[in-house]
């Protein structure tokens, strides 16, 4: 015989205040994990299928960053010349590049911001042919930039007409770029020649080459690589950004431990709750050992009333913790966005879900076990 579920609602609401402190400690939890996991989420919608799969990124031998990079000039007459690169009537679809970190003001703005900067050519857009300019023009000649859509939004939302301070000179906004929401978003494009004359550079740090087709990146990586001449690292575009995406990705799974952690303080929470209401109700579990309740029936009917209570703590995280979404957050030279899928949720429900019956299976277990003479004993 089966305890009806009507009396663990009834046992919760007969110790109200109780009742919504559990919730609330376990809401709390629930709400970082959902933060958590919505920014891993962001993350990695980020950083996934940025760039084209017959893209290559060329750098210096052994660099792992595009702005720790620093190619000889030599590869300038060497690269575009190489077989296998796709090409635009006679000119070859290589972007040479100059990535940089700078600090960058806006005016009025309160204090400069650490952006990712990319010195580039016209050639650029027939290149990463995945950038579309969806405010104004690609004029970059003569200090203009062009925004990423999450580089607008770190500096403030600013428009159109618009100035930035970099390097020390003042730059005006000239376009608004999109690139599928990719990390490609975080970057301020220059024209390179204005931005080496800026930051006082006169090396390049990266190339950008397409392929002549997807089947002929992995010929061409190695053709790059085995070429004594320039002395260079390749990679496809795919494969770098998702390298580039591993440090944020350590910062979520840190972020994620965390959480875990708390939930387990959570559990024990939850597990003193429970010891509380049974040692409470003993009389009253005696008296449905009585009525021909099993020890199974009060055994499961404990551990329903402890996931119940994690249950509703979890749906009123979930609430609290979707109020992120959306959100973006500056990160070291990105801007994540917080995203809370359906996913998200479906993990904080089974974390609460977890976190209820691990809280309730000894108390559970102690009230199965009660003899119905001691129980009837009890004050």
């Amino acid at each position: 015989m089966t305890i009806p579920l009507k009396y663990n609602i009834r046992s919760l609401l007969r110790r109200k205040s109780r009742t919504v402190l559990t919730v609330l400690g376990i809401a709390s939890v629930i709400s970082i994990f959902v933060a958590m996991v919505a920014f891993a989420a962001g993350m990695a919608a980020s950083f996934k299928n940025t760039g084209s799969r017959d893209n290559i990124v060329v750098l210096q031998k052994s660099a792992f960053s595009q702005s720790l990079s620093s190619l000889p000039k030599s590869s300038k007459e060497v690269i575009p010349h190489l077989p296998y690169i796709k090409r635009k009537g006679d000119q070859a679809l290589v972007s040479p590049e100059l990535a940089v970190e700078p600090w960058v003001g806006v005016a009025g703005g309160k204090q400069d911001v650490f952006m990712v900067a990319r010195g580039v050519e016209p050639i650029f857009f027939d290149v990463v042919d995945t950038i579309r300019i969806v405010q104004g023009s690609p004029a970059m000649r003569g200090n203009k930039v062009l925004l990423g859509r999450a580089a607008q939004h770190k500096l403030g939302g600013i428009g159109l007409g618009s100035s930035i301070v970099m390097y020390g000179e003042k730059w005006t906004v000239s376009g608004i770029f999109e690139a599928g929401g990719s990390s490609l978003e975080f970057t301020i494009l220059a024209d390179l020649s204005d931005l080496m004359r800026a930051g006082n550079r006169d090396e390049l740090t990266c190339y950008t080459l397409k392929a002549d087709s997807a089947s002929s990146v992995d010929r061409l990586i190695k053709l790059l690589e085995a070429d004594r001449r320039i002395l260079v690292t390749a990679r496809s575009e795919p494969d770098y950004y998702a390298g580039s995406g591993m440090m944020f990705a350590v910062v979520a799974r840190l972020g994620l431990i965390i959480s875990l952690i708390v939930a387990i303080g959570a559990v024990f929470g939850g597990m003193n709750t429970m010891y509380t209401a049974v040692a409470g109700r003993m009389r009253e579990i005696a008296t449905l050992r009585a009525l021909g309740f099993g020890k199974r029936s009060v055994l499961l009917s404990i551990i329903a009333e402890s996931t119940l209570l994690a249950l509703a703590g979890g749906l009123v995280g979930i609430a609290a913790g979707s109020l992120v979404d959306g959100t973006r957050v500056s990160v070291l030279t990105a801007n994540i966005r917080f995203t809370v899928t359906a996913m998200v949720v479906l993990s904080a429900l089974v974390l609460s879900l977890i976190v209820g019956f691990l809280g309730g299976i000894l108390p559970a277990r102690r009230a199965a076990r009660l003899e119905i003479v001691d129980g009837m004993r009890q004050l």
